[in-house]
């Protein structure tokens, strides 16, 4: 910074603007001033959101639930800390699903291979640190599920915003422990509107949704395959 003139003009963007943010403005902005767009109905993503209470059953089982109930081309998982989107990401490999971690202890190259193939569909769920996902901007992202709730308000709106993309609908999920309940009540005020609860899906609804997977499976078979008999000579 003492190699920079002191004469000059300093311009910083940032989607949302934390307190560290704010810290860094002042100390190397003069009288910096701010300017902000707010939203309104023609700029906001199309985002459904809903809440689950941990509860009954562990984080892990609950989210090979919601992965197998929800609609989605592509999901961001996001966790606080780097050695559990390992975690986790192991957990989604054994349960078939085609996944890998980001976290801070990946570097630039294998960043930008991981989100290569998560762009062009040769991986399905991104297990990520909110550090490690600035500025990612994959359209294939349908689905975020806040494994973890933020400590910080504003993340939770950086982190849902990963979806919604291009004019695309989107969907957000968040788990919440009985006491982190306070968080929860910190990011409706943020996002000023009420996060709708939502129950964990029932082996029921899992069956149910199964045999739709199997029935459109066979279908599109039976559509791809020639299945006329073939002429035999009766001579």
């Amino acid at each position: 910074m003492t190699r920079i003139p002191a004469k000059r003009q300093t311009a910083l963007f940032s989607a949302t603007i934390p307190e560290p943010i704010r810290r860094i403005s002042r100390r190397f902005m003069n009288q910096p001033r701010e300017i902000s767009i707010p939203s309104n109905a023609n700029t906001r993503p199309d985002i459904s959101q809903g809440y689950w209470i941990v509860h009954g059953i562990n984080k892990n089982e609950a989210l090979m639930r919601f992965l197998e109930i929800e609609d989605f081309d592509a999901a961001i998982i996001f966790i606080r800390t780097k050695e559990a989107t390992l975690k986790v990401s192991e957990v989604l490999e054994r349960n078939g699903y085609n996944s890998a971690a980001l976290n801070g202890d990946m570097n630039q190259a294998l960043r930008e291979q991981t989100l290569g193939r998560l762009k062009d569909g040769r991986l399905d769920v991104l297990i990520a640190t909110d550090v490690a996902s600035r500025g990612l901007d994959v359209h294939r992202v349908s689905l975020v599920i806040n494994y973890d709730i933020p400590i910080d308000s504003e993340s939770y709106v950086h982190r849902i915003g990963r979806t919604g993309r291009a004019g695309r609908p989107g969907r957000a999920l968040l788990f919440v422990e009985h006491h982190e309940r306070r968080l929860l009540y910190n990011i409706e005020r943020i996002m000023k509107s009420k996060i709708q609860e939502i129950k964990l899906p029932t082996n029921e609804m899992l069956n149910a949704r199964r045999l739709a997977k199997f029935t459109t499976k066979v279908q599109n078979q039976i559509k791809n395959v020639d299945l006329r008999l073939s002429e035999f000579s009766t001579q």
